[in-house]
């Protein structure tokens, strides 16, 4: 992961008794992953006024005691190599804040040729080296940063590691924080123990079924197929980084988008996933006849699935992989009409997609999935 001159903060080491539990199956590919590039989530705020840090603060205490997870450190025994929860009975998160002039120096050394600011600081965010080397010492799964990015623009950042909240637990998490910062909604009873792994809340019995056997293993399962076609890298020499690409839209052509998936009866995230393949097929510039293979990815929250009944905020890792469906892009040379069918790129379960001589992409049959998609 990219190098970066901040000191990372961590909370201060403490005598109270702590929990301790083996991270589950999940939680352990995790842990593997982040130091070589992944499995970091990042939630980030865009605000018009300075956040009050004292409150701001408390509001993640609250956040913390509500979800012991969230104040849990990692542990690594390297005579074993096993990773394990620390979780001490009090909140520890402390905001860490920059000022202007501090910002600037970061957003100018993580500048990749583009003038967002908060573009930068996502990037910055999303390659912070914190959980690179565990035998150092325990890391924590949450860390806060406030940047004062002008006098009227100020970004408050939440760093967590997916094996303590991925994308899905992140979105409710979210939803709770705004919530507690604002004041408008009760403080949670305090849970002392944190929950189990999701391995561990498959109900009894249905641990050999495909949806639960293929689905455990996010990273093994879904992104290490490597027949699948990879994008080259423009600048294999440079140290690894993550970029992040946005795709922002106005609000007339958010309408029109909605409008053309109504009329054509096609969902939002199917156009979505489309749009990602053919983005992928053009930018390598590929003579028309020669196709390739991607991937679409769809998780499910499968919370009500689970045996106890998780809450929609409950911070783990709930998502679920049903699906890893397969498309190729391509086209016939220019002078055949011929619409080419392709493989299933099984975007919700059941539906059917091929490409055309322009790269239109047509679904039929779809069934309403809830999830998200990896691209």
């Amino acid at each position: 992961m990219a190098q970066n001159g901040e000191t990372e903060a961590q909370s201060p080491e403490t005598s109270e008794p702590t929990d301790i539990r083996p991270v589950g199956g999940t939680e352990f590919s995790w842990c593997k992953a982040v130091p070589i590039g992944t499995g970091v989530t990042v939630l980030s705020l865009l605000l018009s006024k300075p956040p009050e840090i004292t409150i701001l603060q408390n509001a993640l205490h609250n956040l913390q005691n509500a979800h012991p997870i969230l104040r849990s450190k990692i542990h690594l025994d390297p005579s074993t190599n096993t990773f394990h929860f620390l979780t001490p009975p009090s909140p520890n998160v402390q905001v860490e804040p920059f000022d202007l002039e501090s910002t600037a120096h970061i957003v100018q050394a993580q500048s990749n040729g583009h003038d967002d600011t908060f573009h930068a600081l996502l990037e910055h965010q999303m390659n912070h080296d914190t959980w690179r080397d565990y035998a150092l010492r325990d890391l924590d799964v949450l860390h806060a940063s406030v940047y004062n990015v002008a006098c009227d623009r100020f970004t408050v950042f939440l760093r967590l590691h997916t094996a303590a909240c991925d994308r899905a637990a992140a979105v409710a998490l979210l939803r709770e924080l705004l919530c507690l910062f604002a004041g408008a909604c009760a403080v949670e009873t305090e849970k002392e123990t944190v929950s189990l792994a999701i391995e561990d809340l498959i109900p009894e019995g249905r641990t050999h079924k495909p949806f639960w056997a293929r689905g455990l293993d996010v990273l093994g399962y879904s992104l290490n197929a490597l027949r699948f076609a990879n994008l080259n890298f423009v600048d294999a020499a440079s140290p690894r980084s993550s970029r992040i690409v946005r795709l922002q839209l106005n609000a007339d052509e958010t309408k029109n988008l909605l409008a053309g998936c109504k009329s054509r009866g096609i969902k939002l995230c199917g156009a979505l996933a489309a749009a990602g393949m053919m983005a992928a097929w053009t930018s390598k510039c590929l003579p028309n006849y020669q196709k390739e293979k991607y991937a679409v990815v769809t998780l499910v929250d499968c919370r009500s699935l689970l045996d106890p009944v998780l809450p929609n905020n409950h911070a783990a890792v709930p998502s679920v992989v049903i699906n890893k469906g397969k498309g190729m892009l391509g086209t016939k040379p220019a002078a055949s009409n011929r619409i080419i069918p392709t493989e299933v790129p099984s975007i919700v379960p059941n539906s059917r997609f091929r490409m055309g001589r322009n790269l239109t992409p047509v679904f039929m049959n779809e069934r309403r999935a809830k999830g998200h998609l990896l691209l």
